[in-house]
């Protein structure tokens, strides 16, 4: 399946994104209601409002040890309001503050990416699960790229959900 968007992709913004992710995530959010975790400049929000029906996006938009610490909210913004800002809901904040105000099964999926260390990509993942709904999706970006913990942490996942990773370039999801 290919989707044609009213614009190609936003490479104007800084990203990791493959043009073959961000057209695997498009097809995945096509009229959902879709969480964010991890938004930076805002290049896989606005590849996700495309499609969806609602984003909600999460970042503190302050960085990390793996894409630095600076500032990105202003770009983020002003990047949102170039591109697309009809369906996408802002919080500004850590995961950990603002996930667990999102009711039980709240979404249709998820899309990850923050913080690679084991203890973030696990404890993000645990949010995520609680809140999308039985049968929606979890994706992660960064899985098997080298230095992160994204792969043991969704293999482990889909080990013991007996579900099955599928994946394109560095994008890999599983259905919950």
């Amino acid at each position: 399946m290919h989707l044609e968007t009213a614009e190609p992709f936003p490479y104007d913004i800084p990203t990791a994104v493959s043009a073959r992710e961000a057209t695997r995530l498009q097809e995945m959010a096509t009229g959902k209601c879709i969480l964010e975790l991890g938004a930076q400049y805002g290049f896989s929000t606005i590849v996700l409002a495309k499609t969806a029906r609602v984003v909600h996006s999460v970042d503190w938009h302050q960085g990390d040890s793996m894409a630095g610490h600076l500032n990105s909210l202003d770009h983020y913004f002003g990047n949102l309001q170039r591109h697309v800002a009809r369906n996408v809901v802002t919080h500004v904040g850590r995961f950990e503050d603002v996930v667990p105000l999102f009711a039980l099964g709240a979404f249709d999926g998820c899309f990850l990416d923050g913080e690679h260390d084991l203890t973030s990509v696990q404890r993000d993942s645990a949010m995520a699960m609680r809140v999308v709904k039985p049968g929606g999706w979890l994706a992660w970006h960064d899985y098997g790229r080298p230095g992160t913990a994204v792969a043991a942490v969704l293999d482990e996942l889909a080990m013991v959900y007996r579900r099955k990773v599928d994946s394109v370039d560095f994008l890999a999801w599983i259905v919950r």
